[in-house]
């Protein structure tokens, strides 16, 4: 019960804001190195990494790796990212830093320690920190401020060790030049286009051929593996009315989390802006200025303001008619922030000079600042801890239920006799279906998978409580008979058979075009219709076409000397024969519009390379030994 209570009895915003506060290089927890020689997997140096090393780093990259992926996540997804070297490598790659960080005299200073500690917001009352506070949320979460603050002076260091690091990186205007050219360059091009749907209505079909056709695709009917479940939930709110809240909880529950209740000022605007370098020349910069306050005429006069941003904002949000939705003041730059929180509902601004260039900006709406009294939170924050004292109670319940079932080895026996109600549907589940009455619950599910027949799981949590399961039946993954599939396959094989119809007369197409070297001459003889795309780049694609991706580089790599695609490209089931027209330079206000975000990717780019060369660098240099194979 008291391990319980101790992992349910705090704020889980406070501990999301204390592992963010210690998890920043994913892994660490004090971990000791020096152990006995039994449980030495790695030497790096004169350091050990352990077993109880290996497992934590593994198992918190398996809790990200089930975030991520969800259920998709299994064995063979895990083997294929190879987790465990993963979780090694991390390891001692953080070994090599913290040695690196030494050498290099990047170790943290008393002083950058202890800023770093008064500055988390977690532990600060009325925006000052409180040492009661910062002992109180420590000790909720087993720690003691001499290791929190050992470990983190130490991840302090393997920071300044990266960010020393990367600050190598530098990105040349040249650089920028060549993505944004890339990116905007333009083309037209000519096509015909072969949708496999007009060739379905010419497929012939017998059933020998379609029988044939399921033998050879089996593998794409099988059903999943099927599991029937049998379980008894204990749902918190089954619970909740048997816990109290006394006063002095919620009070200071409210006084320890003061940012939950604070909302600062919010503003939402539109703006219009028009791009100007910041070191632009005169000239330049009275053109510009000359442009935006004929629009902002336009504005006052009561011209629909989205609709201008549409026409002539040159930001990322001018599609959305210049709509930054709402946003707090340090979101924006000052000289932006200041004018936008200066204006009421629907008034305009005047000019706004930026280092991005001249905004117009419109305010919509204007949320203030509020923070929420204690009488109109009291209602929130007392439901939160009912339901965190629920949970003790819930799984309490449950871990007695646990121990009842496994005595009587029958899940729906121990309920009878302990007079609770178990769920025993008929219905055989996937490992990714939700269950009745449970909703959805992938890990739970994930557990009755690992399960043999008959076989009681332990309590498992889901999102509103615990459960106890069992599994009553197992059926393997299976392939339906040919009769149950017919009209499925039948489907897939007129698909399939019209695909390869259309793909062939693509290249048959295409190869008549190349022998003329002429695409309309080619498809008036075939009676096949062209048609012409406008004008379109990499980033922006024609409306009909819409080619992304590998399609539209194949079609980016025709040349005035090669102006036709020499095999069809595949694009969204149909296949396309090109000729390209013209090609023309991007736009001049395309090669200056998303500047200083292409700068700001390439920067990271290169630093990431450059941060993973350096560790690369670490590994080969370092006397690394793997003791034991995991």
């Amino acid at each position: 019960m008291l391990t319980v209570f101790r992992q349910h009895a705090t704020s889980w915003l406070i501990k999301v804001a204390l592992f963010a506060i210690v998890i920043v290089f994913i892994f660490w927890g004090g971990y000791s190195y020096q152990s006995q020689k039994a449980a030495r997997l790695a030497r790096v140096g004169d350091v050990f990494i352990t077993y109880g090393d290996y497992n934590r780093a593994y198992d918190q990259l398996l809790n990200i790796y089930r975030q991520r992926f969800g259920n998709q996540l299994n064995q063979d997804l895990l083997n294929r990212l190879d987790v465990k070297k993963q979780a090694m490598d991390l390891l001692i790659d953080r070994i090599l830093i913290a040695q690196a960080a030494r050498k290099l005299g990047l170790e943290t200073t008393a002083e950058e320690l202890q800023r770093e500690v008064l500055s988390y917001p977690v532990f600060q009352r009325d925006g000052r920190f409180d040492q009661q506070l910062y002992v109180r949320v420590l000790q909720q979460n087993r720690m003691t401020p001499e290791i929190f603050e050992s470990q983190l002076a130490q991840d302090l260091m393997l920071r300044k060790v990266e960010a020393f690091v990367k600050r190598q990186a530098v990105v040349s205007d040249q650089e920028v030049e060549a993505v944004l050219r890339h990116a905007h360059s333009q083309i037209q091009v000519a096509y015909v286009a072969f949708d496999p749907q007009a060739f379905e209505k010419d497929v012939q079909v017998d059933e020998a051929a379609l029988k044939e056709y399921f033998e050879k695709n089996k593998e794409k009917y099988k059903e999943p593996e099927k599991r029937q479940l049998v379980w008894v939930a204990f749902p918190l709110d089954d619970y909740t009315k048997d816990v109290t809240v006394s006063e002095e909880e919620l009070k200071a529950y409210y006084e320890d989390h003061p940012q939950e209740f604070h909302t600062e000022k919010q503003v939402r605007a539109r703006h219009i802006l028009f791009r100007l370098d910041e070191d632009a020349p005169e000239d330049e910069v009275k053109k510009v200025e000359a442009e935006a306050r004929d629009v902002l005429a336009k504005a006052r006069k009561g011209e629909d303001f989205a609709q201008l941003a549409k026409k002539y904002s040159q930001g990322p949000s001018a599609p959305e008619g210049g709509d930054l939705g709402y946003f707090k003041k340090d979101q924006m730059i000052p000289a932006f922030a200041d004018a936008a929180f200066a204006l009421k509902p629907g008034e305009i601004s005047d000019l706004v000079r930026t280092q991005f260039g001249y905004h117009i900006i419109k305010s919509e709406d204007v949320r203030p600042e509020e923070t929420l009294p204690f009488e109109k939170a009291r209602a929130r924050i007392e439901l939160q801890l009912k339901r965190e004292k629920a949970k003790d109670i819930a799984y309490e319940r449950a871990r007695d239920f646990a121990d009842a079932a496994f005595a009587d080895g029958d899940v729906v026996q121990a309920a009878q006799r302990m007079k609770l109600s178990a769920e025993a549907p008929e219905k055989w589940f996937t490992a990714t279906e939700t269950l009745p009455k449970v909703g959805r619950a992938p890990e739970a599910m994930e557990e009755f998978f690992a399960l043999s027949r008959d076989q009681i799981s332990n309590v498992l949590e889901y999102r509103n409580g615990y459960l106890v399961g069992q599994v009553k039946g197992i059926r393997a993954p299976e392939v339906p008979p040919f009769e149950q599939l017919r009209e499925r396959v039948l489907l897939d094989f007129k698909a399939d058979a019209a695909r390869r119809e259309a793909e062939k007369a693509a290249k048959d197409f295409a190869q008549a075009a190349a022998g003329t070297n002429d695409l309309e001459k080619a498809a008036q003889e075939k009676g096949l219709s062209v048609s012409k795309s406008d004008w379109f780049s990499r980033s922006e694609p024609d409306k009909d076409l819409m080619l992304w991706g590998e399609a539209a580089e194949a079609v980016f790599q025709l040349t005035k000397e090669k102006p036709l695609t020499a095999e069809p490209v595949s694009w969204q089931g149909k296949f396309l024969v090109c000729r390209l027209l013209d090609r023309r330079d991007p736009p001049p206000e395309k090669m200056q519009e998303g500047r200083d975000m292409v700068r700001a990717q390439l920067l990271q780019t290169k630093q990431n390379q450059l941060w993973q060369a350096w560790l690369s660098k670490q590994r080969r240099e370092a006397d690394v030994e793997i003791l034991q194979e995991i």
